[in-house]
């Protein structure tokens, strides 16, 4: 019994890190004239070093690389948390671009893991399926992947792209539309409708195989149909979401998803050794 409940209070206090620690870190976030840059990612570097540290022993002791991959995913999100403020699109950007291209990086880091959380998942076969829907989930994938790093290319040029547009006398407040054009919106609305649905099917497939317990694939299906619905919104919209449902766009941001496959990593981790997944 006992240990059933530090199994629960482990898994609450892991689900709610990202934030705790992404709230601790905003104090020094960048986008505060006071703070320094520098400092910002010193310890945002300390934290992850720390992170990644105890993934190293727990993956020494227990063998769960696939768990783990999706764990530390929690560092790049904190350093997305501890920026406490959105995008910076206005002319202002071009005051310190790093803050936006670091912001990128973050999320590069992110689709990274994400890659090579395909790559053991494949290569183990830990989902027992078969090769007709083994090859369709690898293509699903290979193309959600594709569009993370597509659109996290495209978005850390932004500021060299607007400082383009302006030093051609262009108006800057027409940037935007621009470089995000309609295209490109709708590329990210398939993106993101992809990514979501892979953390449902694996969701599905990890609780069917008695890998995670029911409140994992509840969430993800909660989160990620919220995810599926504003990306929706936002075609028909084309970004431009009604008043009274701006919230929508909170689950279209790019970090979502990886905040959703960190929460399945860490049911993954939580759960008792009775299922374990072997990699």
């Amino acid at each position: 019994m006992k240990s059933k409940v530090l199994v629960t209070l482990t898994a609450l206090i892991l689900i709610i890190l990202p934030f705790l620690l992404g709230i601790l870190l905003g104090k020094h976030s960048p986008y505060l004239e006071t703070n320094n840059f520098s400092t910002y990612l010193i310890i945002w570097t300390v934290i992850s070093v720390v992170l990644a540290s105890g993934a190293a022993l727990l993956l020494k002791s227990n063998s769960k690389p696939l768990s783990l991959t999706l764990f530390l995913l929690v560092c790049p999100i904190v350093g997305i948390i501890g920026f406490a403020a959105p995008p910076d699109l206005s002319l202002k950007m071009l005051e310190h671009p790093e803050l936006e291209h670091l912001r990128y990086i973050f999320l590069f880091i992110a689709a990274i893991l994400f890659g090579v959380f395909g790559l053991l998942l494949f290569r183990s076969n830990t989902l027992k399926i078969g090769k007709s829907t083994k090859v369709l989930m690898i293509v699903l994938f290979a193309l959600a992947f594709s569009e993370f790093i597509w659109e996290f290319t495209h978005h850390y040029f932004y500021p060299e792209a607007l400082k383009e547009w302006v030093n051609q006398g262009k108006n800057a407040e027409e940037f935007g539309k621009n470089y995000d054009t309609v295209n490109f919106i709708n590329i990210g609305v398939l993106g993101r409708i992809i990514q979501f649905s892979l953390v449902i099917w694996l969701s599905l497939y990890l609780y069917k195989l008695r890998q995670i317990k029911i409140w994992s694939p509840i969430i993800s299906f909660i989160f990620a149909l919220l995810g599926i619905v504003s990306a929706i919104v936002v075609f028909i919209t084309q970004m431009n979401i009604p008043k009274g449902f701006e919230v929508l766009f909170l689950f279209f941001i790019p970090g979502m998803p990886f905040l959703l496959l960190y929460w399945l990593g860490v049911a993954i981790m939580t759960k008792t050794k009775k299922s374990e997944i072997v990699t």
